[in-house]
């Protein structure tokens, strides 16, 4: 029996400016008054960025074949699917004239509504025939490899708070241990959608063959970025892509959207045991890692319990449809000459990759811009946000660093807010070169720090590859914990109009003032043998001598 409409239930975890407290609402509630809500606000970060893509997959799909008057581009079928590819520049001319006109509404129309009110039966959380981002039992029945069993997953695995294994039990649970698998359907419903995108390698059972590599969940290997707005309508319509903005790739633009609901799962993992790559964002968005079955007759009050297999996994190697992620130029390896998705680092704040993220390469073999800033980079995006702030979010799942499992165990979350047309303006002396070459010399003058507390290991005769490389590490990085902030500050109120010249040196006296407070730390807790010091070059070489050096080369880079 069909249950748990997700049009209808409450399930969406938004923060409501008008209550001004979190709240569930269901899928068309979300549609209806997006404009009234700060953003999404699930149990975490990284579900709230694979909810965010499942919508996008929905204003994809529907924008694709219709305008916001729901007027069609396109011969449509009773399902409101194009009976034909488009095959002209016109069709993507009108659909960035809708979003134009989408932006400026401030609001969705009733067209997204009536989209999905026409596959209503698709969007049962429980269901027999198309239970939402799920296999029938029939469907898992078959696609089970012989002699083998999917894997069970509970609730305590796929609550990413608790993320309990068999083995090891977790400490600091959000619920009892009695209660770790109960789960309710609103609760089920996010962290499914989640699982797809986050799961890792520690299940057995996969249909992956030959070359092809299981998958751990695309958005598992992304550096994810998006753009937030002043409220979840801004949020959505931002990180929509009417126009791809992959020059290489005109083909993504006339390619048909196919989110994974408009087809059955056998159709779905059929896709991806071809390999043939995907071509469109709703498809990309709404890709499984798992054949998922749920006992459509399982009672609310009973233990959540998901029998999983894996599947393929997404090609990884210059899979530029992806716009939602920072790019990696490989070096060596499997990938070498090639970008594939680079993960956020837990040890550095998103300001010191701006570069990855911002700027224009003249050499598109060396880096890779996010497609998501070449797309706020489009003139008629830039035009119509005008003179706004514009917060960019970044979000990455850790893992356990075992090639074999690949757990998740934490995410990484950061942000950076500037003016739009600052963070567009990337001509040879615009600002994001200005900026991009201020986060350099920034990152030169914590190298120069680095060097003076290299010059204190060998002072005090530590071994720099054990107790020398402990203190290194964890002085360094206390600099740019201090940076940090006032890093961010900084960009947030460069404004188009002011003096490109001004304010770097503005940032330069900043960081001249948090550097040399950062080394004065150091000089205060300074030992007796530190001021001993060791013979160097025929002469006394103590901490004194390597903070005085340390002054000269910082005010030389920056100035007096």
């Amino acid at each position: 029996m069909s249950r748990y409409n997700l049009l209808d239930e409450p399930w969406i975890e938004v923060f409501s400016e008008k209550e001004g407290k979190q709240a569930e609402i269901s899928l068309l509630e979300l549609f209806h008054h997006a404009q009234q809500y700060r953003c999404l606000a699930g149990e975490m970060e990284t579900q709230n960025f694979a909810v965010m893509r499942f919508l996008l997959a929905i204003e994809q799909t529907v924008f694709s074949r219709f305008d916001n008057d729901g007027e069609p581009y396109l011969d449509v079928n009773e399902r409101m699917q194009p009976v034909c590819e488009a095959e002209d520049n016109e069709f993507d001319r009108d659909r960035l004239k809708n979003w134009i006109q989408l932006w400026h509404a401030g609001h969705f129309t009733e067209i997204v509504c009536q989209y999905l009110e026409k596959w209503r039966d698709h969007f049962y959380l429980y269901d027999e025939t198309y239970p939402f981002y799920q296999v029938t039992h029939e469907e898992m029945k078959e696609l089970t490899p012989a002699g083998k069993k999917p894997t069970e997953f509970y609730g305590r695995n796929l609550n990413r708070l608790i993320s309990e294994s068999g083995n090891k039990t977790a400490l600091f649970s959000p619920a009892e241990d009695n209660q770790k698998d109960f789960m309710r359907p609103c609760e089920l419903a996010r962290w499914l959608i989640m699982l797809q995108g986050y799961i890792g390698l520690s299940d057995k059972t996969s249909i992956a063959q030959g070359k092809q590599k299981p998958s751990k969940g695309w958005l598992f290997d992304l550096g994810g970025l998006y753009l937030k707005g002043s409220n979840l309508f801004e949020t959505l319509v931002l990180n929509y892509i009417p126009v791809h903005p992959e020059k290489n790739h005109p083909e993504f633009n006339f390619k048909t959207q196919r989110p994974c609901w408009e087809s059955s799962g056998r159709e779905n993992i059929e896709r991806l045991k071809s390999g043939k790559l995907i071509d469109n964002l709703a498809e990309l968005y709404t890709n499984w890692s798992r054949a998922i079955y749920i006992n459509p007759d399982a009672r609310d009050s009973d233990p959540a319990v998901l029998s999983i297999v894996k599947l393929p996994a997404i090609e990884h190697m210059d899979n530029f449809l992806e716009p939602m992620t920072v790019w990696n130029n490989n070096q060596t390896g499997e990938f070498k000459g090639h970008f594939t998705p680079r993960k956020h680092r837990p040890d550095q704040s998103l300001w010191r990759s701006f570069g990855l993220i911002a700027l224009n390469s003249s050499d598109v073999s060396m880096q890779k811009k996010p497609g998501i800033m070449s797309w706020l980079d489009h003139d008629k995006v830039r035009t119509n946000l005008g003179n706004s702030w514009i917060d960019i979010q970044a979000v990455s799942m850790r893992d356990d660093g075992n090639a074999t499992s690949w757990v998740p165990v934490d995410e990484i979350v950061d942000e950076l807010t500037a003016n739009d047309l600052v963070i567009s303006e990337t001509s040879d002396n615009g600002w994001v070169v200005r900026i991009n070459d201020t986060v350099e010399i920034t990152k030169q003058v914590a190298w120069i720090y680095h060097g003076f507390l290299k010059d204190i290991v060998d002072i005090r005769g530590q071994d720099p590859a054990k107790e020398g490389k402990v203190f290194l590490d964890s002085e360094t990085e206390k600099l740019y914990q201090n940076l940090n902030e006032p890093f961010r500050t900084w960009l947030a109120g460069i404004q188009p109009e002011d003096g490109k010249n001004e304010k770097v040196s503005e940032w330069y006296g900043i960081l001249k003032k948090l550097a040399f407070r950062q080394a004065d730390s150091i000089m205060d807790q300074a030992a007796v043998r530190d001021f001993i010091g060791i013979k160097k070059d025929d002469h006394i070489f103590n901490i004194v001598g390597a903070y005085q050096k340390f002054r000269n080369i910082i005010l030389q880079k920056l100035g007096k």
